[in-house]
């Protein structure tokens, strides 16, 4: 299909996603026994540009598995403002919060956590966490929920953070963040163990997965990139990365002080450090899983192709830097059309594994994605369409000239097909 084609039918395309969102908020009560509950982290709340609200809920990962599974997933769908951030509960609440939520990941959640974080709030007014902003108005932990709901199908895609806090821990970059390999291993037992039991006992379903190499996210620069950005020298070793908040303070002062200081980088033998521990932990997650004999999907394979063989939509290869595609303005949480790319992998494993016959989202869709995306630069001139309202990373990217674009893809632009990566 010629790239004018979907250029002339941008504004109808535009109308008919926003239908198919609102399609996804749900109007009934939810079923006491839920066929599909999802447990998780920022990735299944729905978090982009460091903000979780409905207008990037809507196109979680999660919400395309259940969608295309005809499931009864149900989200929390939180309103935000143009200051909004994720775990700030004073700029964001819930749309419907009495609402018995069968998504219940929590941005943040670490495996410990989602054991052990109970939600404690009895009144709205009480709301003061993250957990609680989406468990509410259960006073459950992510698991005692599952137990207590018994689905038929769990989604459980946790560890992340066991990690990223290495790395996204702004002005403190190191490795010490890291959760312990024994303390990982006793909770995520802790956790298949008591997943195993709903197995055992109630039939249920579960899909885990690993956790991607973090080293690889948009949110981690190296000095080619830092030097791109800034426009001067930057003098940042082979293997070393600074963080993105590093690159705009470089950008902003004039010069490169920051790399620095340490805690504004991690260097090759930190970058050596987390890989090292991201394999222990997927070792770990692959045979946790292999003893209640349930699947994993292989994210941390999925985007290690994508790099190597990177997705191309309209004729354009997505990238892991800001703009470029696989992440959110945030560079750590996936785009629209990365979001897409996970539920079918998710999908892929889940049809294998449990003999399902899932539709994939198709090619026309995940183009349709990929054209109406806010965070990806389509027409090369450094700028996205963005989400001015939704979060405060959205509202600074605006301001900073970095979103705003109101013609992201036009012909002339897209036909010479000049971009910048």
């Amino acid at each position: 299909m010629k790239l004018h084609v979907f250029t002339k039918t941008k504004r109808f395309l535009s109308l008919s996603l926003l239908g198919l969102a609102v399609v996804f908020i749900p109007a009934g009560s939810i079923a006491a026994q839920p066929g599909i509950i999802a447990m998780g982290d920022s990735l299944g709340e729905g978090v982009q540009a460091a903000d979780a609200a409905w207008q990037t809920q809507v196109f979680s990962y999660l919400n395309w598995v259940s969608y295309q599974m005809d499931g009864d997933l149900s989200l929390p769908y939180i309103k935000t403002n143009l200051f909004g951030i994720v775990g700030n509960t004073e700029d964001r609440s819930r749309i419907f919060p009495a609402r018995i939520n069968t998504n219940v990941a929590v941005s943040g959640a670490t495996v410990n956590s989602l054991l052990y974080e109970r939600a404690s709030a009895l009144t709205e007014e009480d709301i003061n966490t993250e957990a609680e902003l989406v468990l509410y108005p259960r006073l459950q932990t992510q698991i005692e929920y599952v137990e207590s709901a018994q689905p038929a199908m769990i989604i459980c895609w946790i560890g992340n953070n066991d990690v990223l806090s290495a790395a996204f821990s702004f002005g403190n970059m190191n490795t010490s963040q890291l959760t312990p390999v024994a303390d990982f291993e006793r909770d995520y037992i802790a956790l298949t163990d008591r997943l195993g039991a709903l197995v055992t006992n109630n039939g249920s379903k579960v899909v885990f997965a690993n956790i991607p190499d973090i080293t690889d996210i948009g949110f981690l620069v190296d000095r080619a990139t830092a030097e791109e950005m800034t426009g001067f020298t930057v003098e940042l070793p082979d293997g070393h990365y600074t963080s993105v908040i590093g690159v705009l303070l470089m950008k902003f002062s004039g010069n490169d002080d920051v790399v620095g200081d340490p805690n504004f980088v991690l260097d090759n033998e930190e970058t050596a450090e987390i890989q090292d521990r991201i394999q222990s932990f997927n070792s770990i997650i692959q045979h946790q899983a292999s003893r209640v004999g349930m699947p994993v999907v292989d994210m941390n394979a999925m985007f290690a192709d994508s790099i190597v063989n990177p997705p191309i939509f309209a004729g354009i290869p997505l990238t892991t830097n800001i703009l470029g595609g696989l992440f959110s303005l945030d560079g750590v949480h996936p785009s629209n059309i990365g979001h897409a790319l996970v539920a079918n992998e998710f999908i892929r494993t889940m049809n294998q594994a449990f003999n399902m016959n899932v539709p994939e989202l198709s090619q026309n869709i995940l183009t349709l994605l990929f054209l109406l995306d806010p965070s990806i630069d389509k027409d090369g001139d450094g700028k996205a369409s963005g989400r001015l309202g939704v979060g405060l990373i959205e509202t600074l990217a605006f301001l900073f000239g970095f979103t705003g674009d109101s013609d992201d893809l036009t012909p002339n632009q897209a036909a010479d097909n000049s971009y910048s990566y």
